[in-house]
């Protein structure tokens, strides 16, 4: 685990931001995150490579896992959050959320082409309110999340808006956060994180504009929709 940055929130607050290249499994384990935030991306990805012990952990199938991320990928045209609380008695793990990504159905919309730079409205808000979402209902306050973006096409602006909205989280809600953590893999790298690191010393601009979200409740799981065009 390497410390990053420490953002102080303007409740007096201060969260760690972190960056970890290792195992899920070994830092899960050892309570240095509560809470994930992941992409809905399969195979050679973080959740791909961790579906397993993420089922273990939740009390969740693979196969309903998979079948969840595959559903919010490609044939779900709404920006999605399907939050996964655990199943399990004694896990480490408060819950998951496989938030809407780059490689979304939904995301076509707001980037053309493909992996151009990075609509930051979309990665904004799906920071935001899976934090908001962690939070609140799960009491989290160890987060962490990997890459939003494609396979192999992160880039360091994604990272400064996750860690924005971490902190405009943090400059506004009494729920303690005590970390954040990047975690890396063949995408995320330290020198995506390098804008972070600026945050406290350039000020914080602005606050957090609240965004129109629907609630679902369904056996097993919630979907959270996003529309931050939409009055709320």
């Amino acid at each position: 685990m390497e410390p990053i940055a420490v953002l102080e929130s303007r409740q007096g607050g201060r969260v760690s931001i972190n960056y970890y290249s290792g195992e899920i499994k070994s830092i899960a384990s050892g309570a240095k995150f509560d809470a994930y935030i992941a992409s809905t991306e399969d195979g050679f990805s973080p959740l791909g490579s961790n579906r397993r012990f993420l089922s273990e952990e939740l009390g969740v199938s693979e196969k309903e896992i998979r079948q969840l991320a595959d559903w919010n990928r490609f044939k779900n045209s709404r920006v999605t959050l399907i939050a996964i609380p655990t199943r399990r008695d004694g896990s480490c793990l408060r819950g998951v959320i496989l938030a809407a990504s780059e490689s979304s159905e939904c995301y076509k919309r707001f980037a053309v082409p493909r992996y151009g730079r990075p609509y930051r409205d979309f990665y904004y808000n799906v920071a935001y309110e899976a934090i908001a979402y962690a939070s609140r209902t799960w009491g989290a306050q160890r987060l962490a999340i990997s890459h939003l973006s494609g396979c192999n096409c992160f880039h360091g602006d994604i990272a400064t808006c996750n860690a924005e909205a971490l902190a405009h989280y943090c400059d506004s809600s009494v729920n303690v956060i005590e970390s954040f953590t990047f975690l890396g893999d063949c995408d995320i790298s330290l020198a995506h994180l390098a804008g972070i690191s600026r945050l406290n010393i350039e000020g914080k601009t602005g606050r957090h504009r609240s965004i129109f979200t629907e609630t679902a409740h369904h056996e097993g799981h919630v979907l959270v929709h996003l529309d931050w065009n939409h009055d709320v």
